[in-house]
């Protein structure tokens, strides 16, 4: 994940959590852009693992699924693999950030260190120096398989 990401995510919403960001959630990826959607350019993706059985997973989906700026839900196919991306708004602070312009006030950089603590070495140094510019890594979402969905014609051949 992108050093852009790890800022972003504690400041997409104050629910989320580092445990909701972690294998045991399914947790797979945070990116900002995705192929497949292109015109989706003000919001970030959260891909998690479909499949989880993990304890953590389940009730992760729900947590994440309730949030106010969740766009949308959606399971999608990556390599015959299911997994659920949650599409979320982003707001201008965090559209900053995916253009490499870290500019947090003192109450967003605090968000951002509580929420990583000692987690995460880039944080904990860089965080706190003030304005910085970061160079945007690229952070596409894997390109989705293509599943054609049944006509409306077909689907009523099916329930006959």
């Amino acid at each position: 994940m992108s050093n852009l990401l790890k800022i972003a995510i504690p400041l997409l919403n104050d629910e989320i959590e580092w445990k909701d960001i972690q294998d045991s959630s399914g947790f797979v990826g945070a990116y900002f852009e995705d192929k497949n959607r292109p015109f989706l350019n003000n919001h970030l993706f959260l891909l998690y693992d479909a499949e989880s059985k993990e304890e953590n997973s389940l009730s992760c989906f729900y947590k994440l699924n309730k949030l106010k700026n969740v766009y949308s839900t959606k399971t999608i196919y990556i390599k015959d693999k299911p997994y659920t991306l949650f599409t979320f708004t982003i707001d201008s602070v965090i559209r900053r950030l995916r253009d490499g312009n870290i500019i947090l006030n003192p109450m967003q950089k605090q968000k951002v260190l509580s929420f990583w603590k000692d987690r995460d070495a880039w944080i904990m140094n860089n965080i706190l120096l003030g304005t910085m510019y970061e160079r945007p890594e690229p952070s596409i979402l894997p390109e989705e398989d293509y599943m054609p969905e049944l006509s409306s014609h077909k689907k009523r051949e099916i329930l006959i």
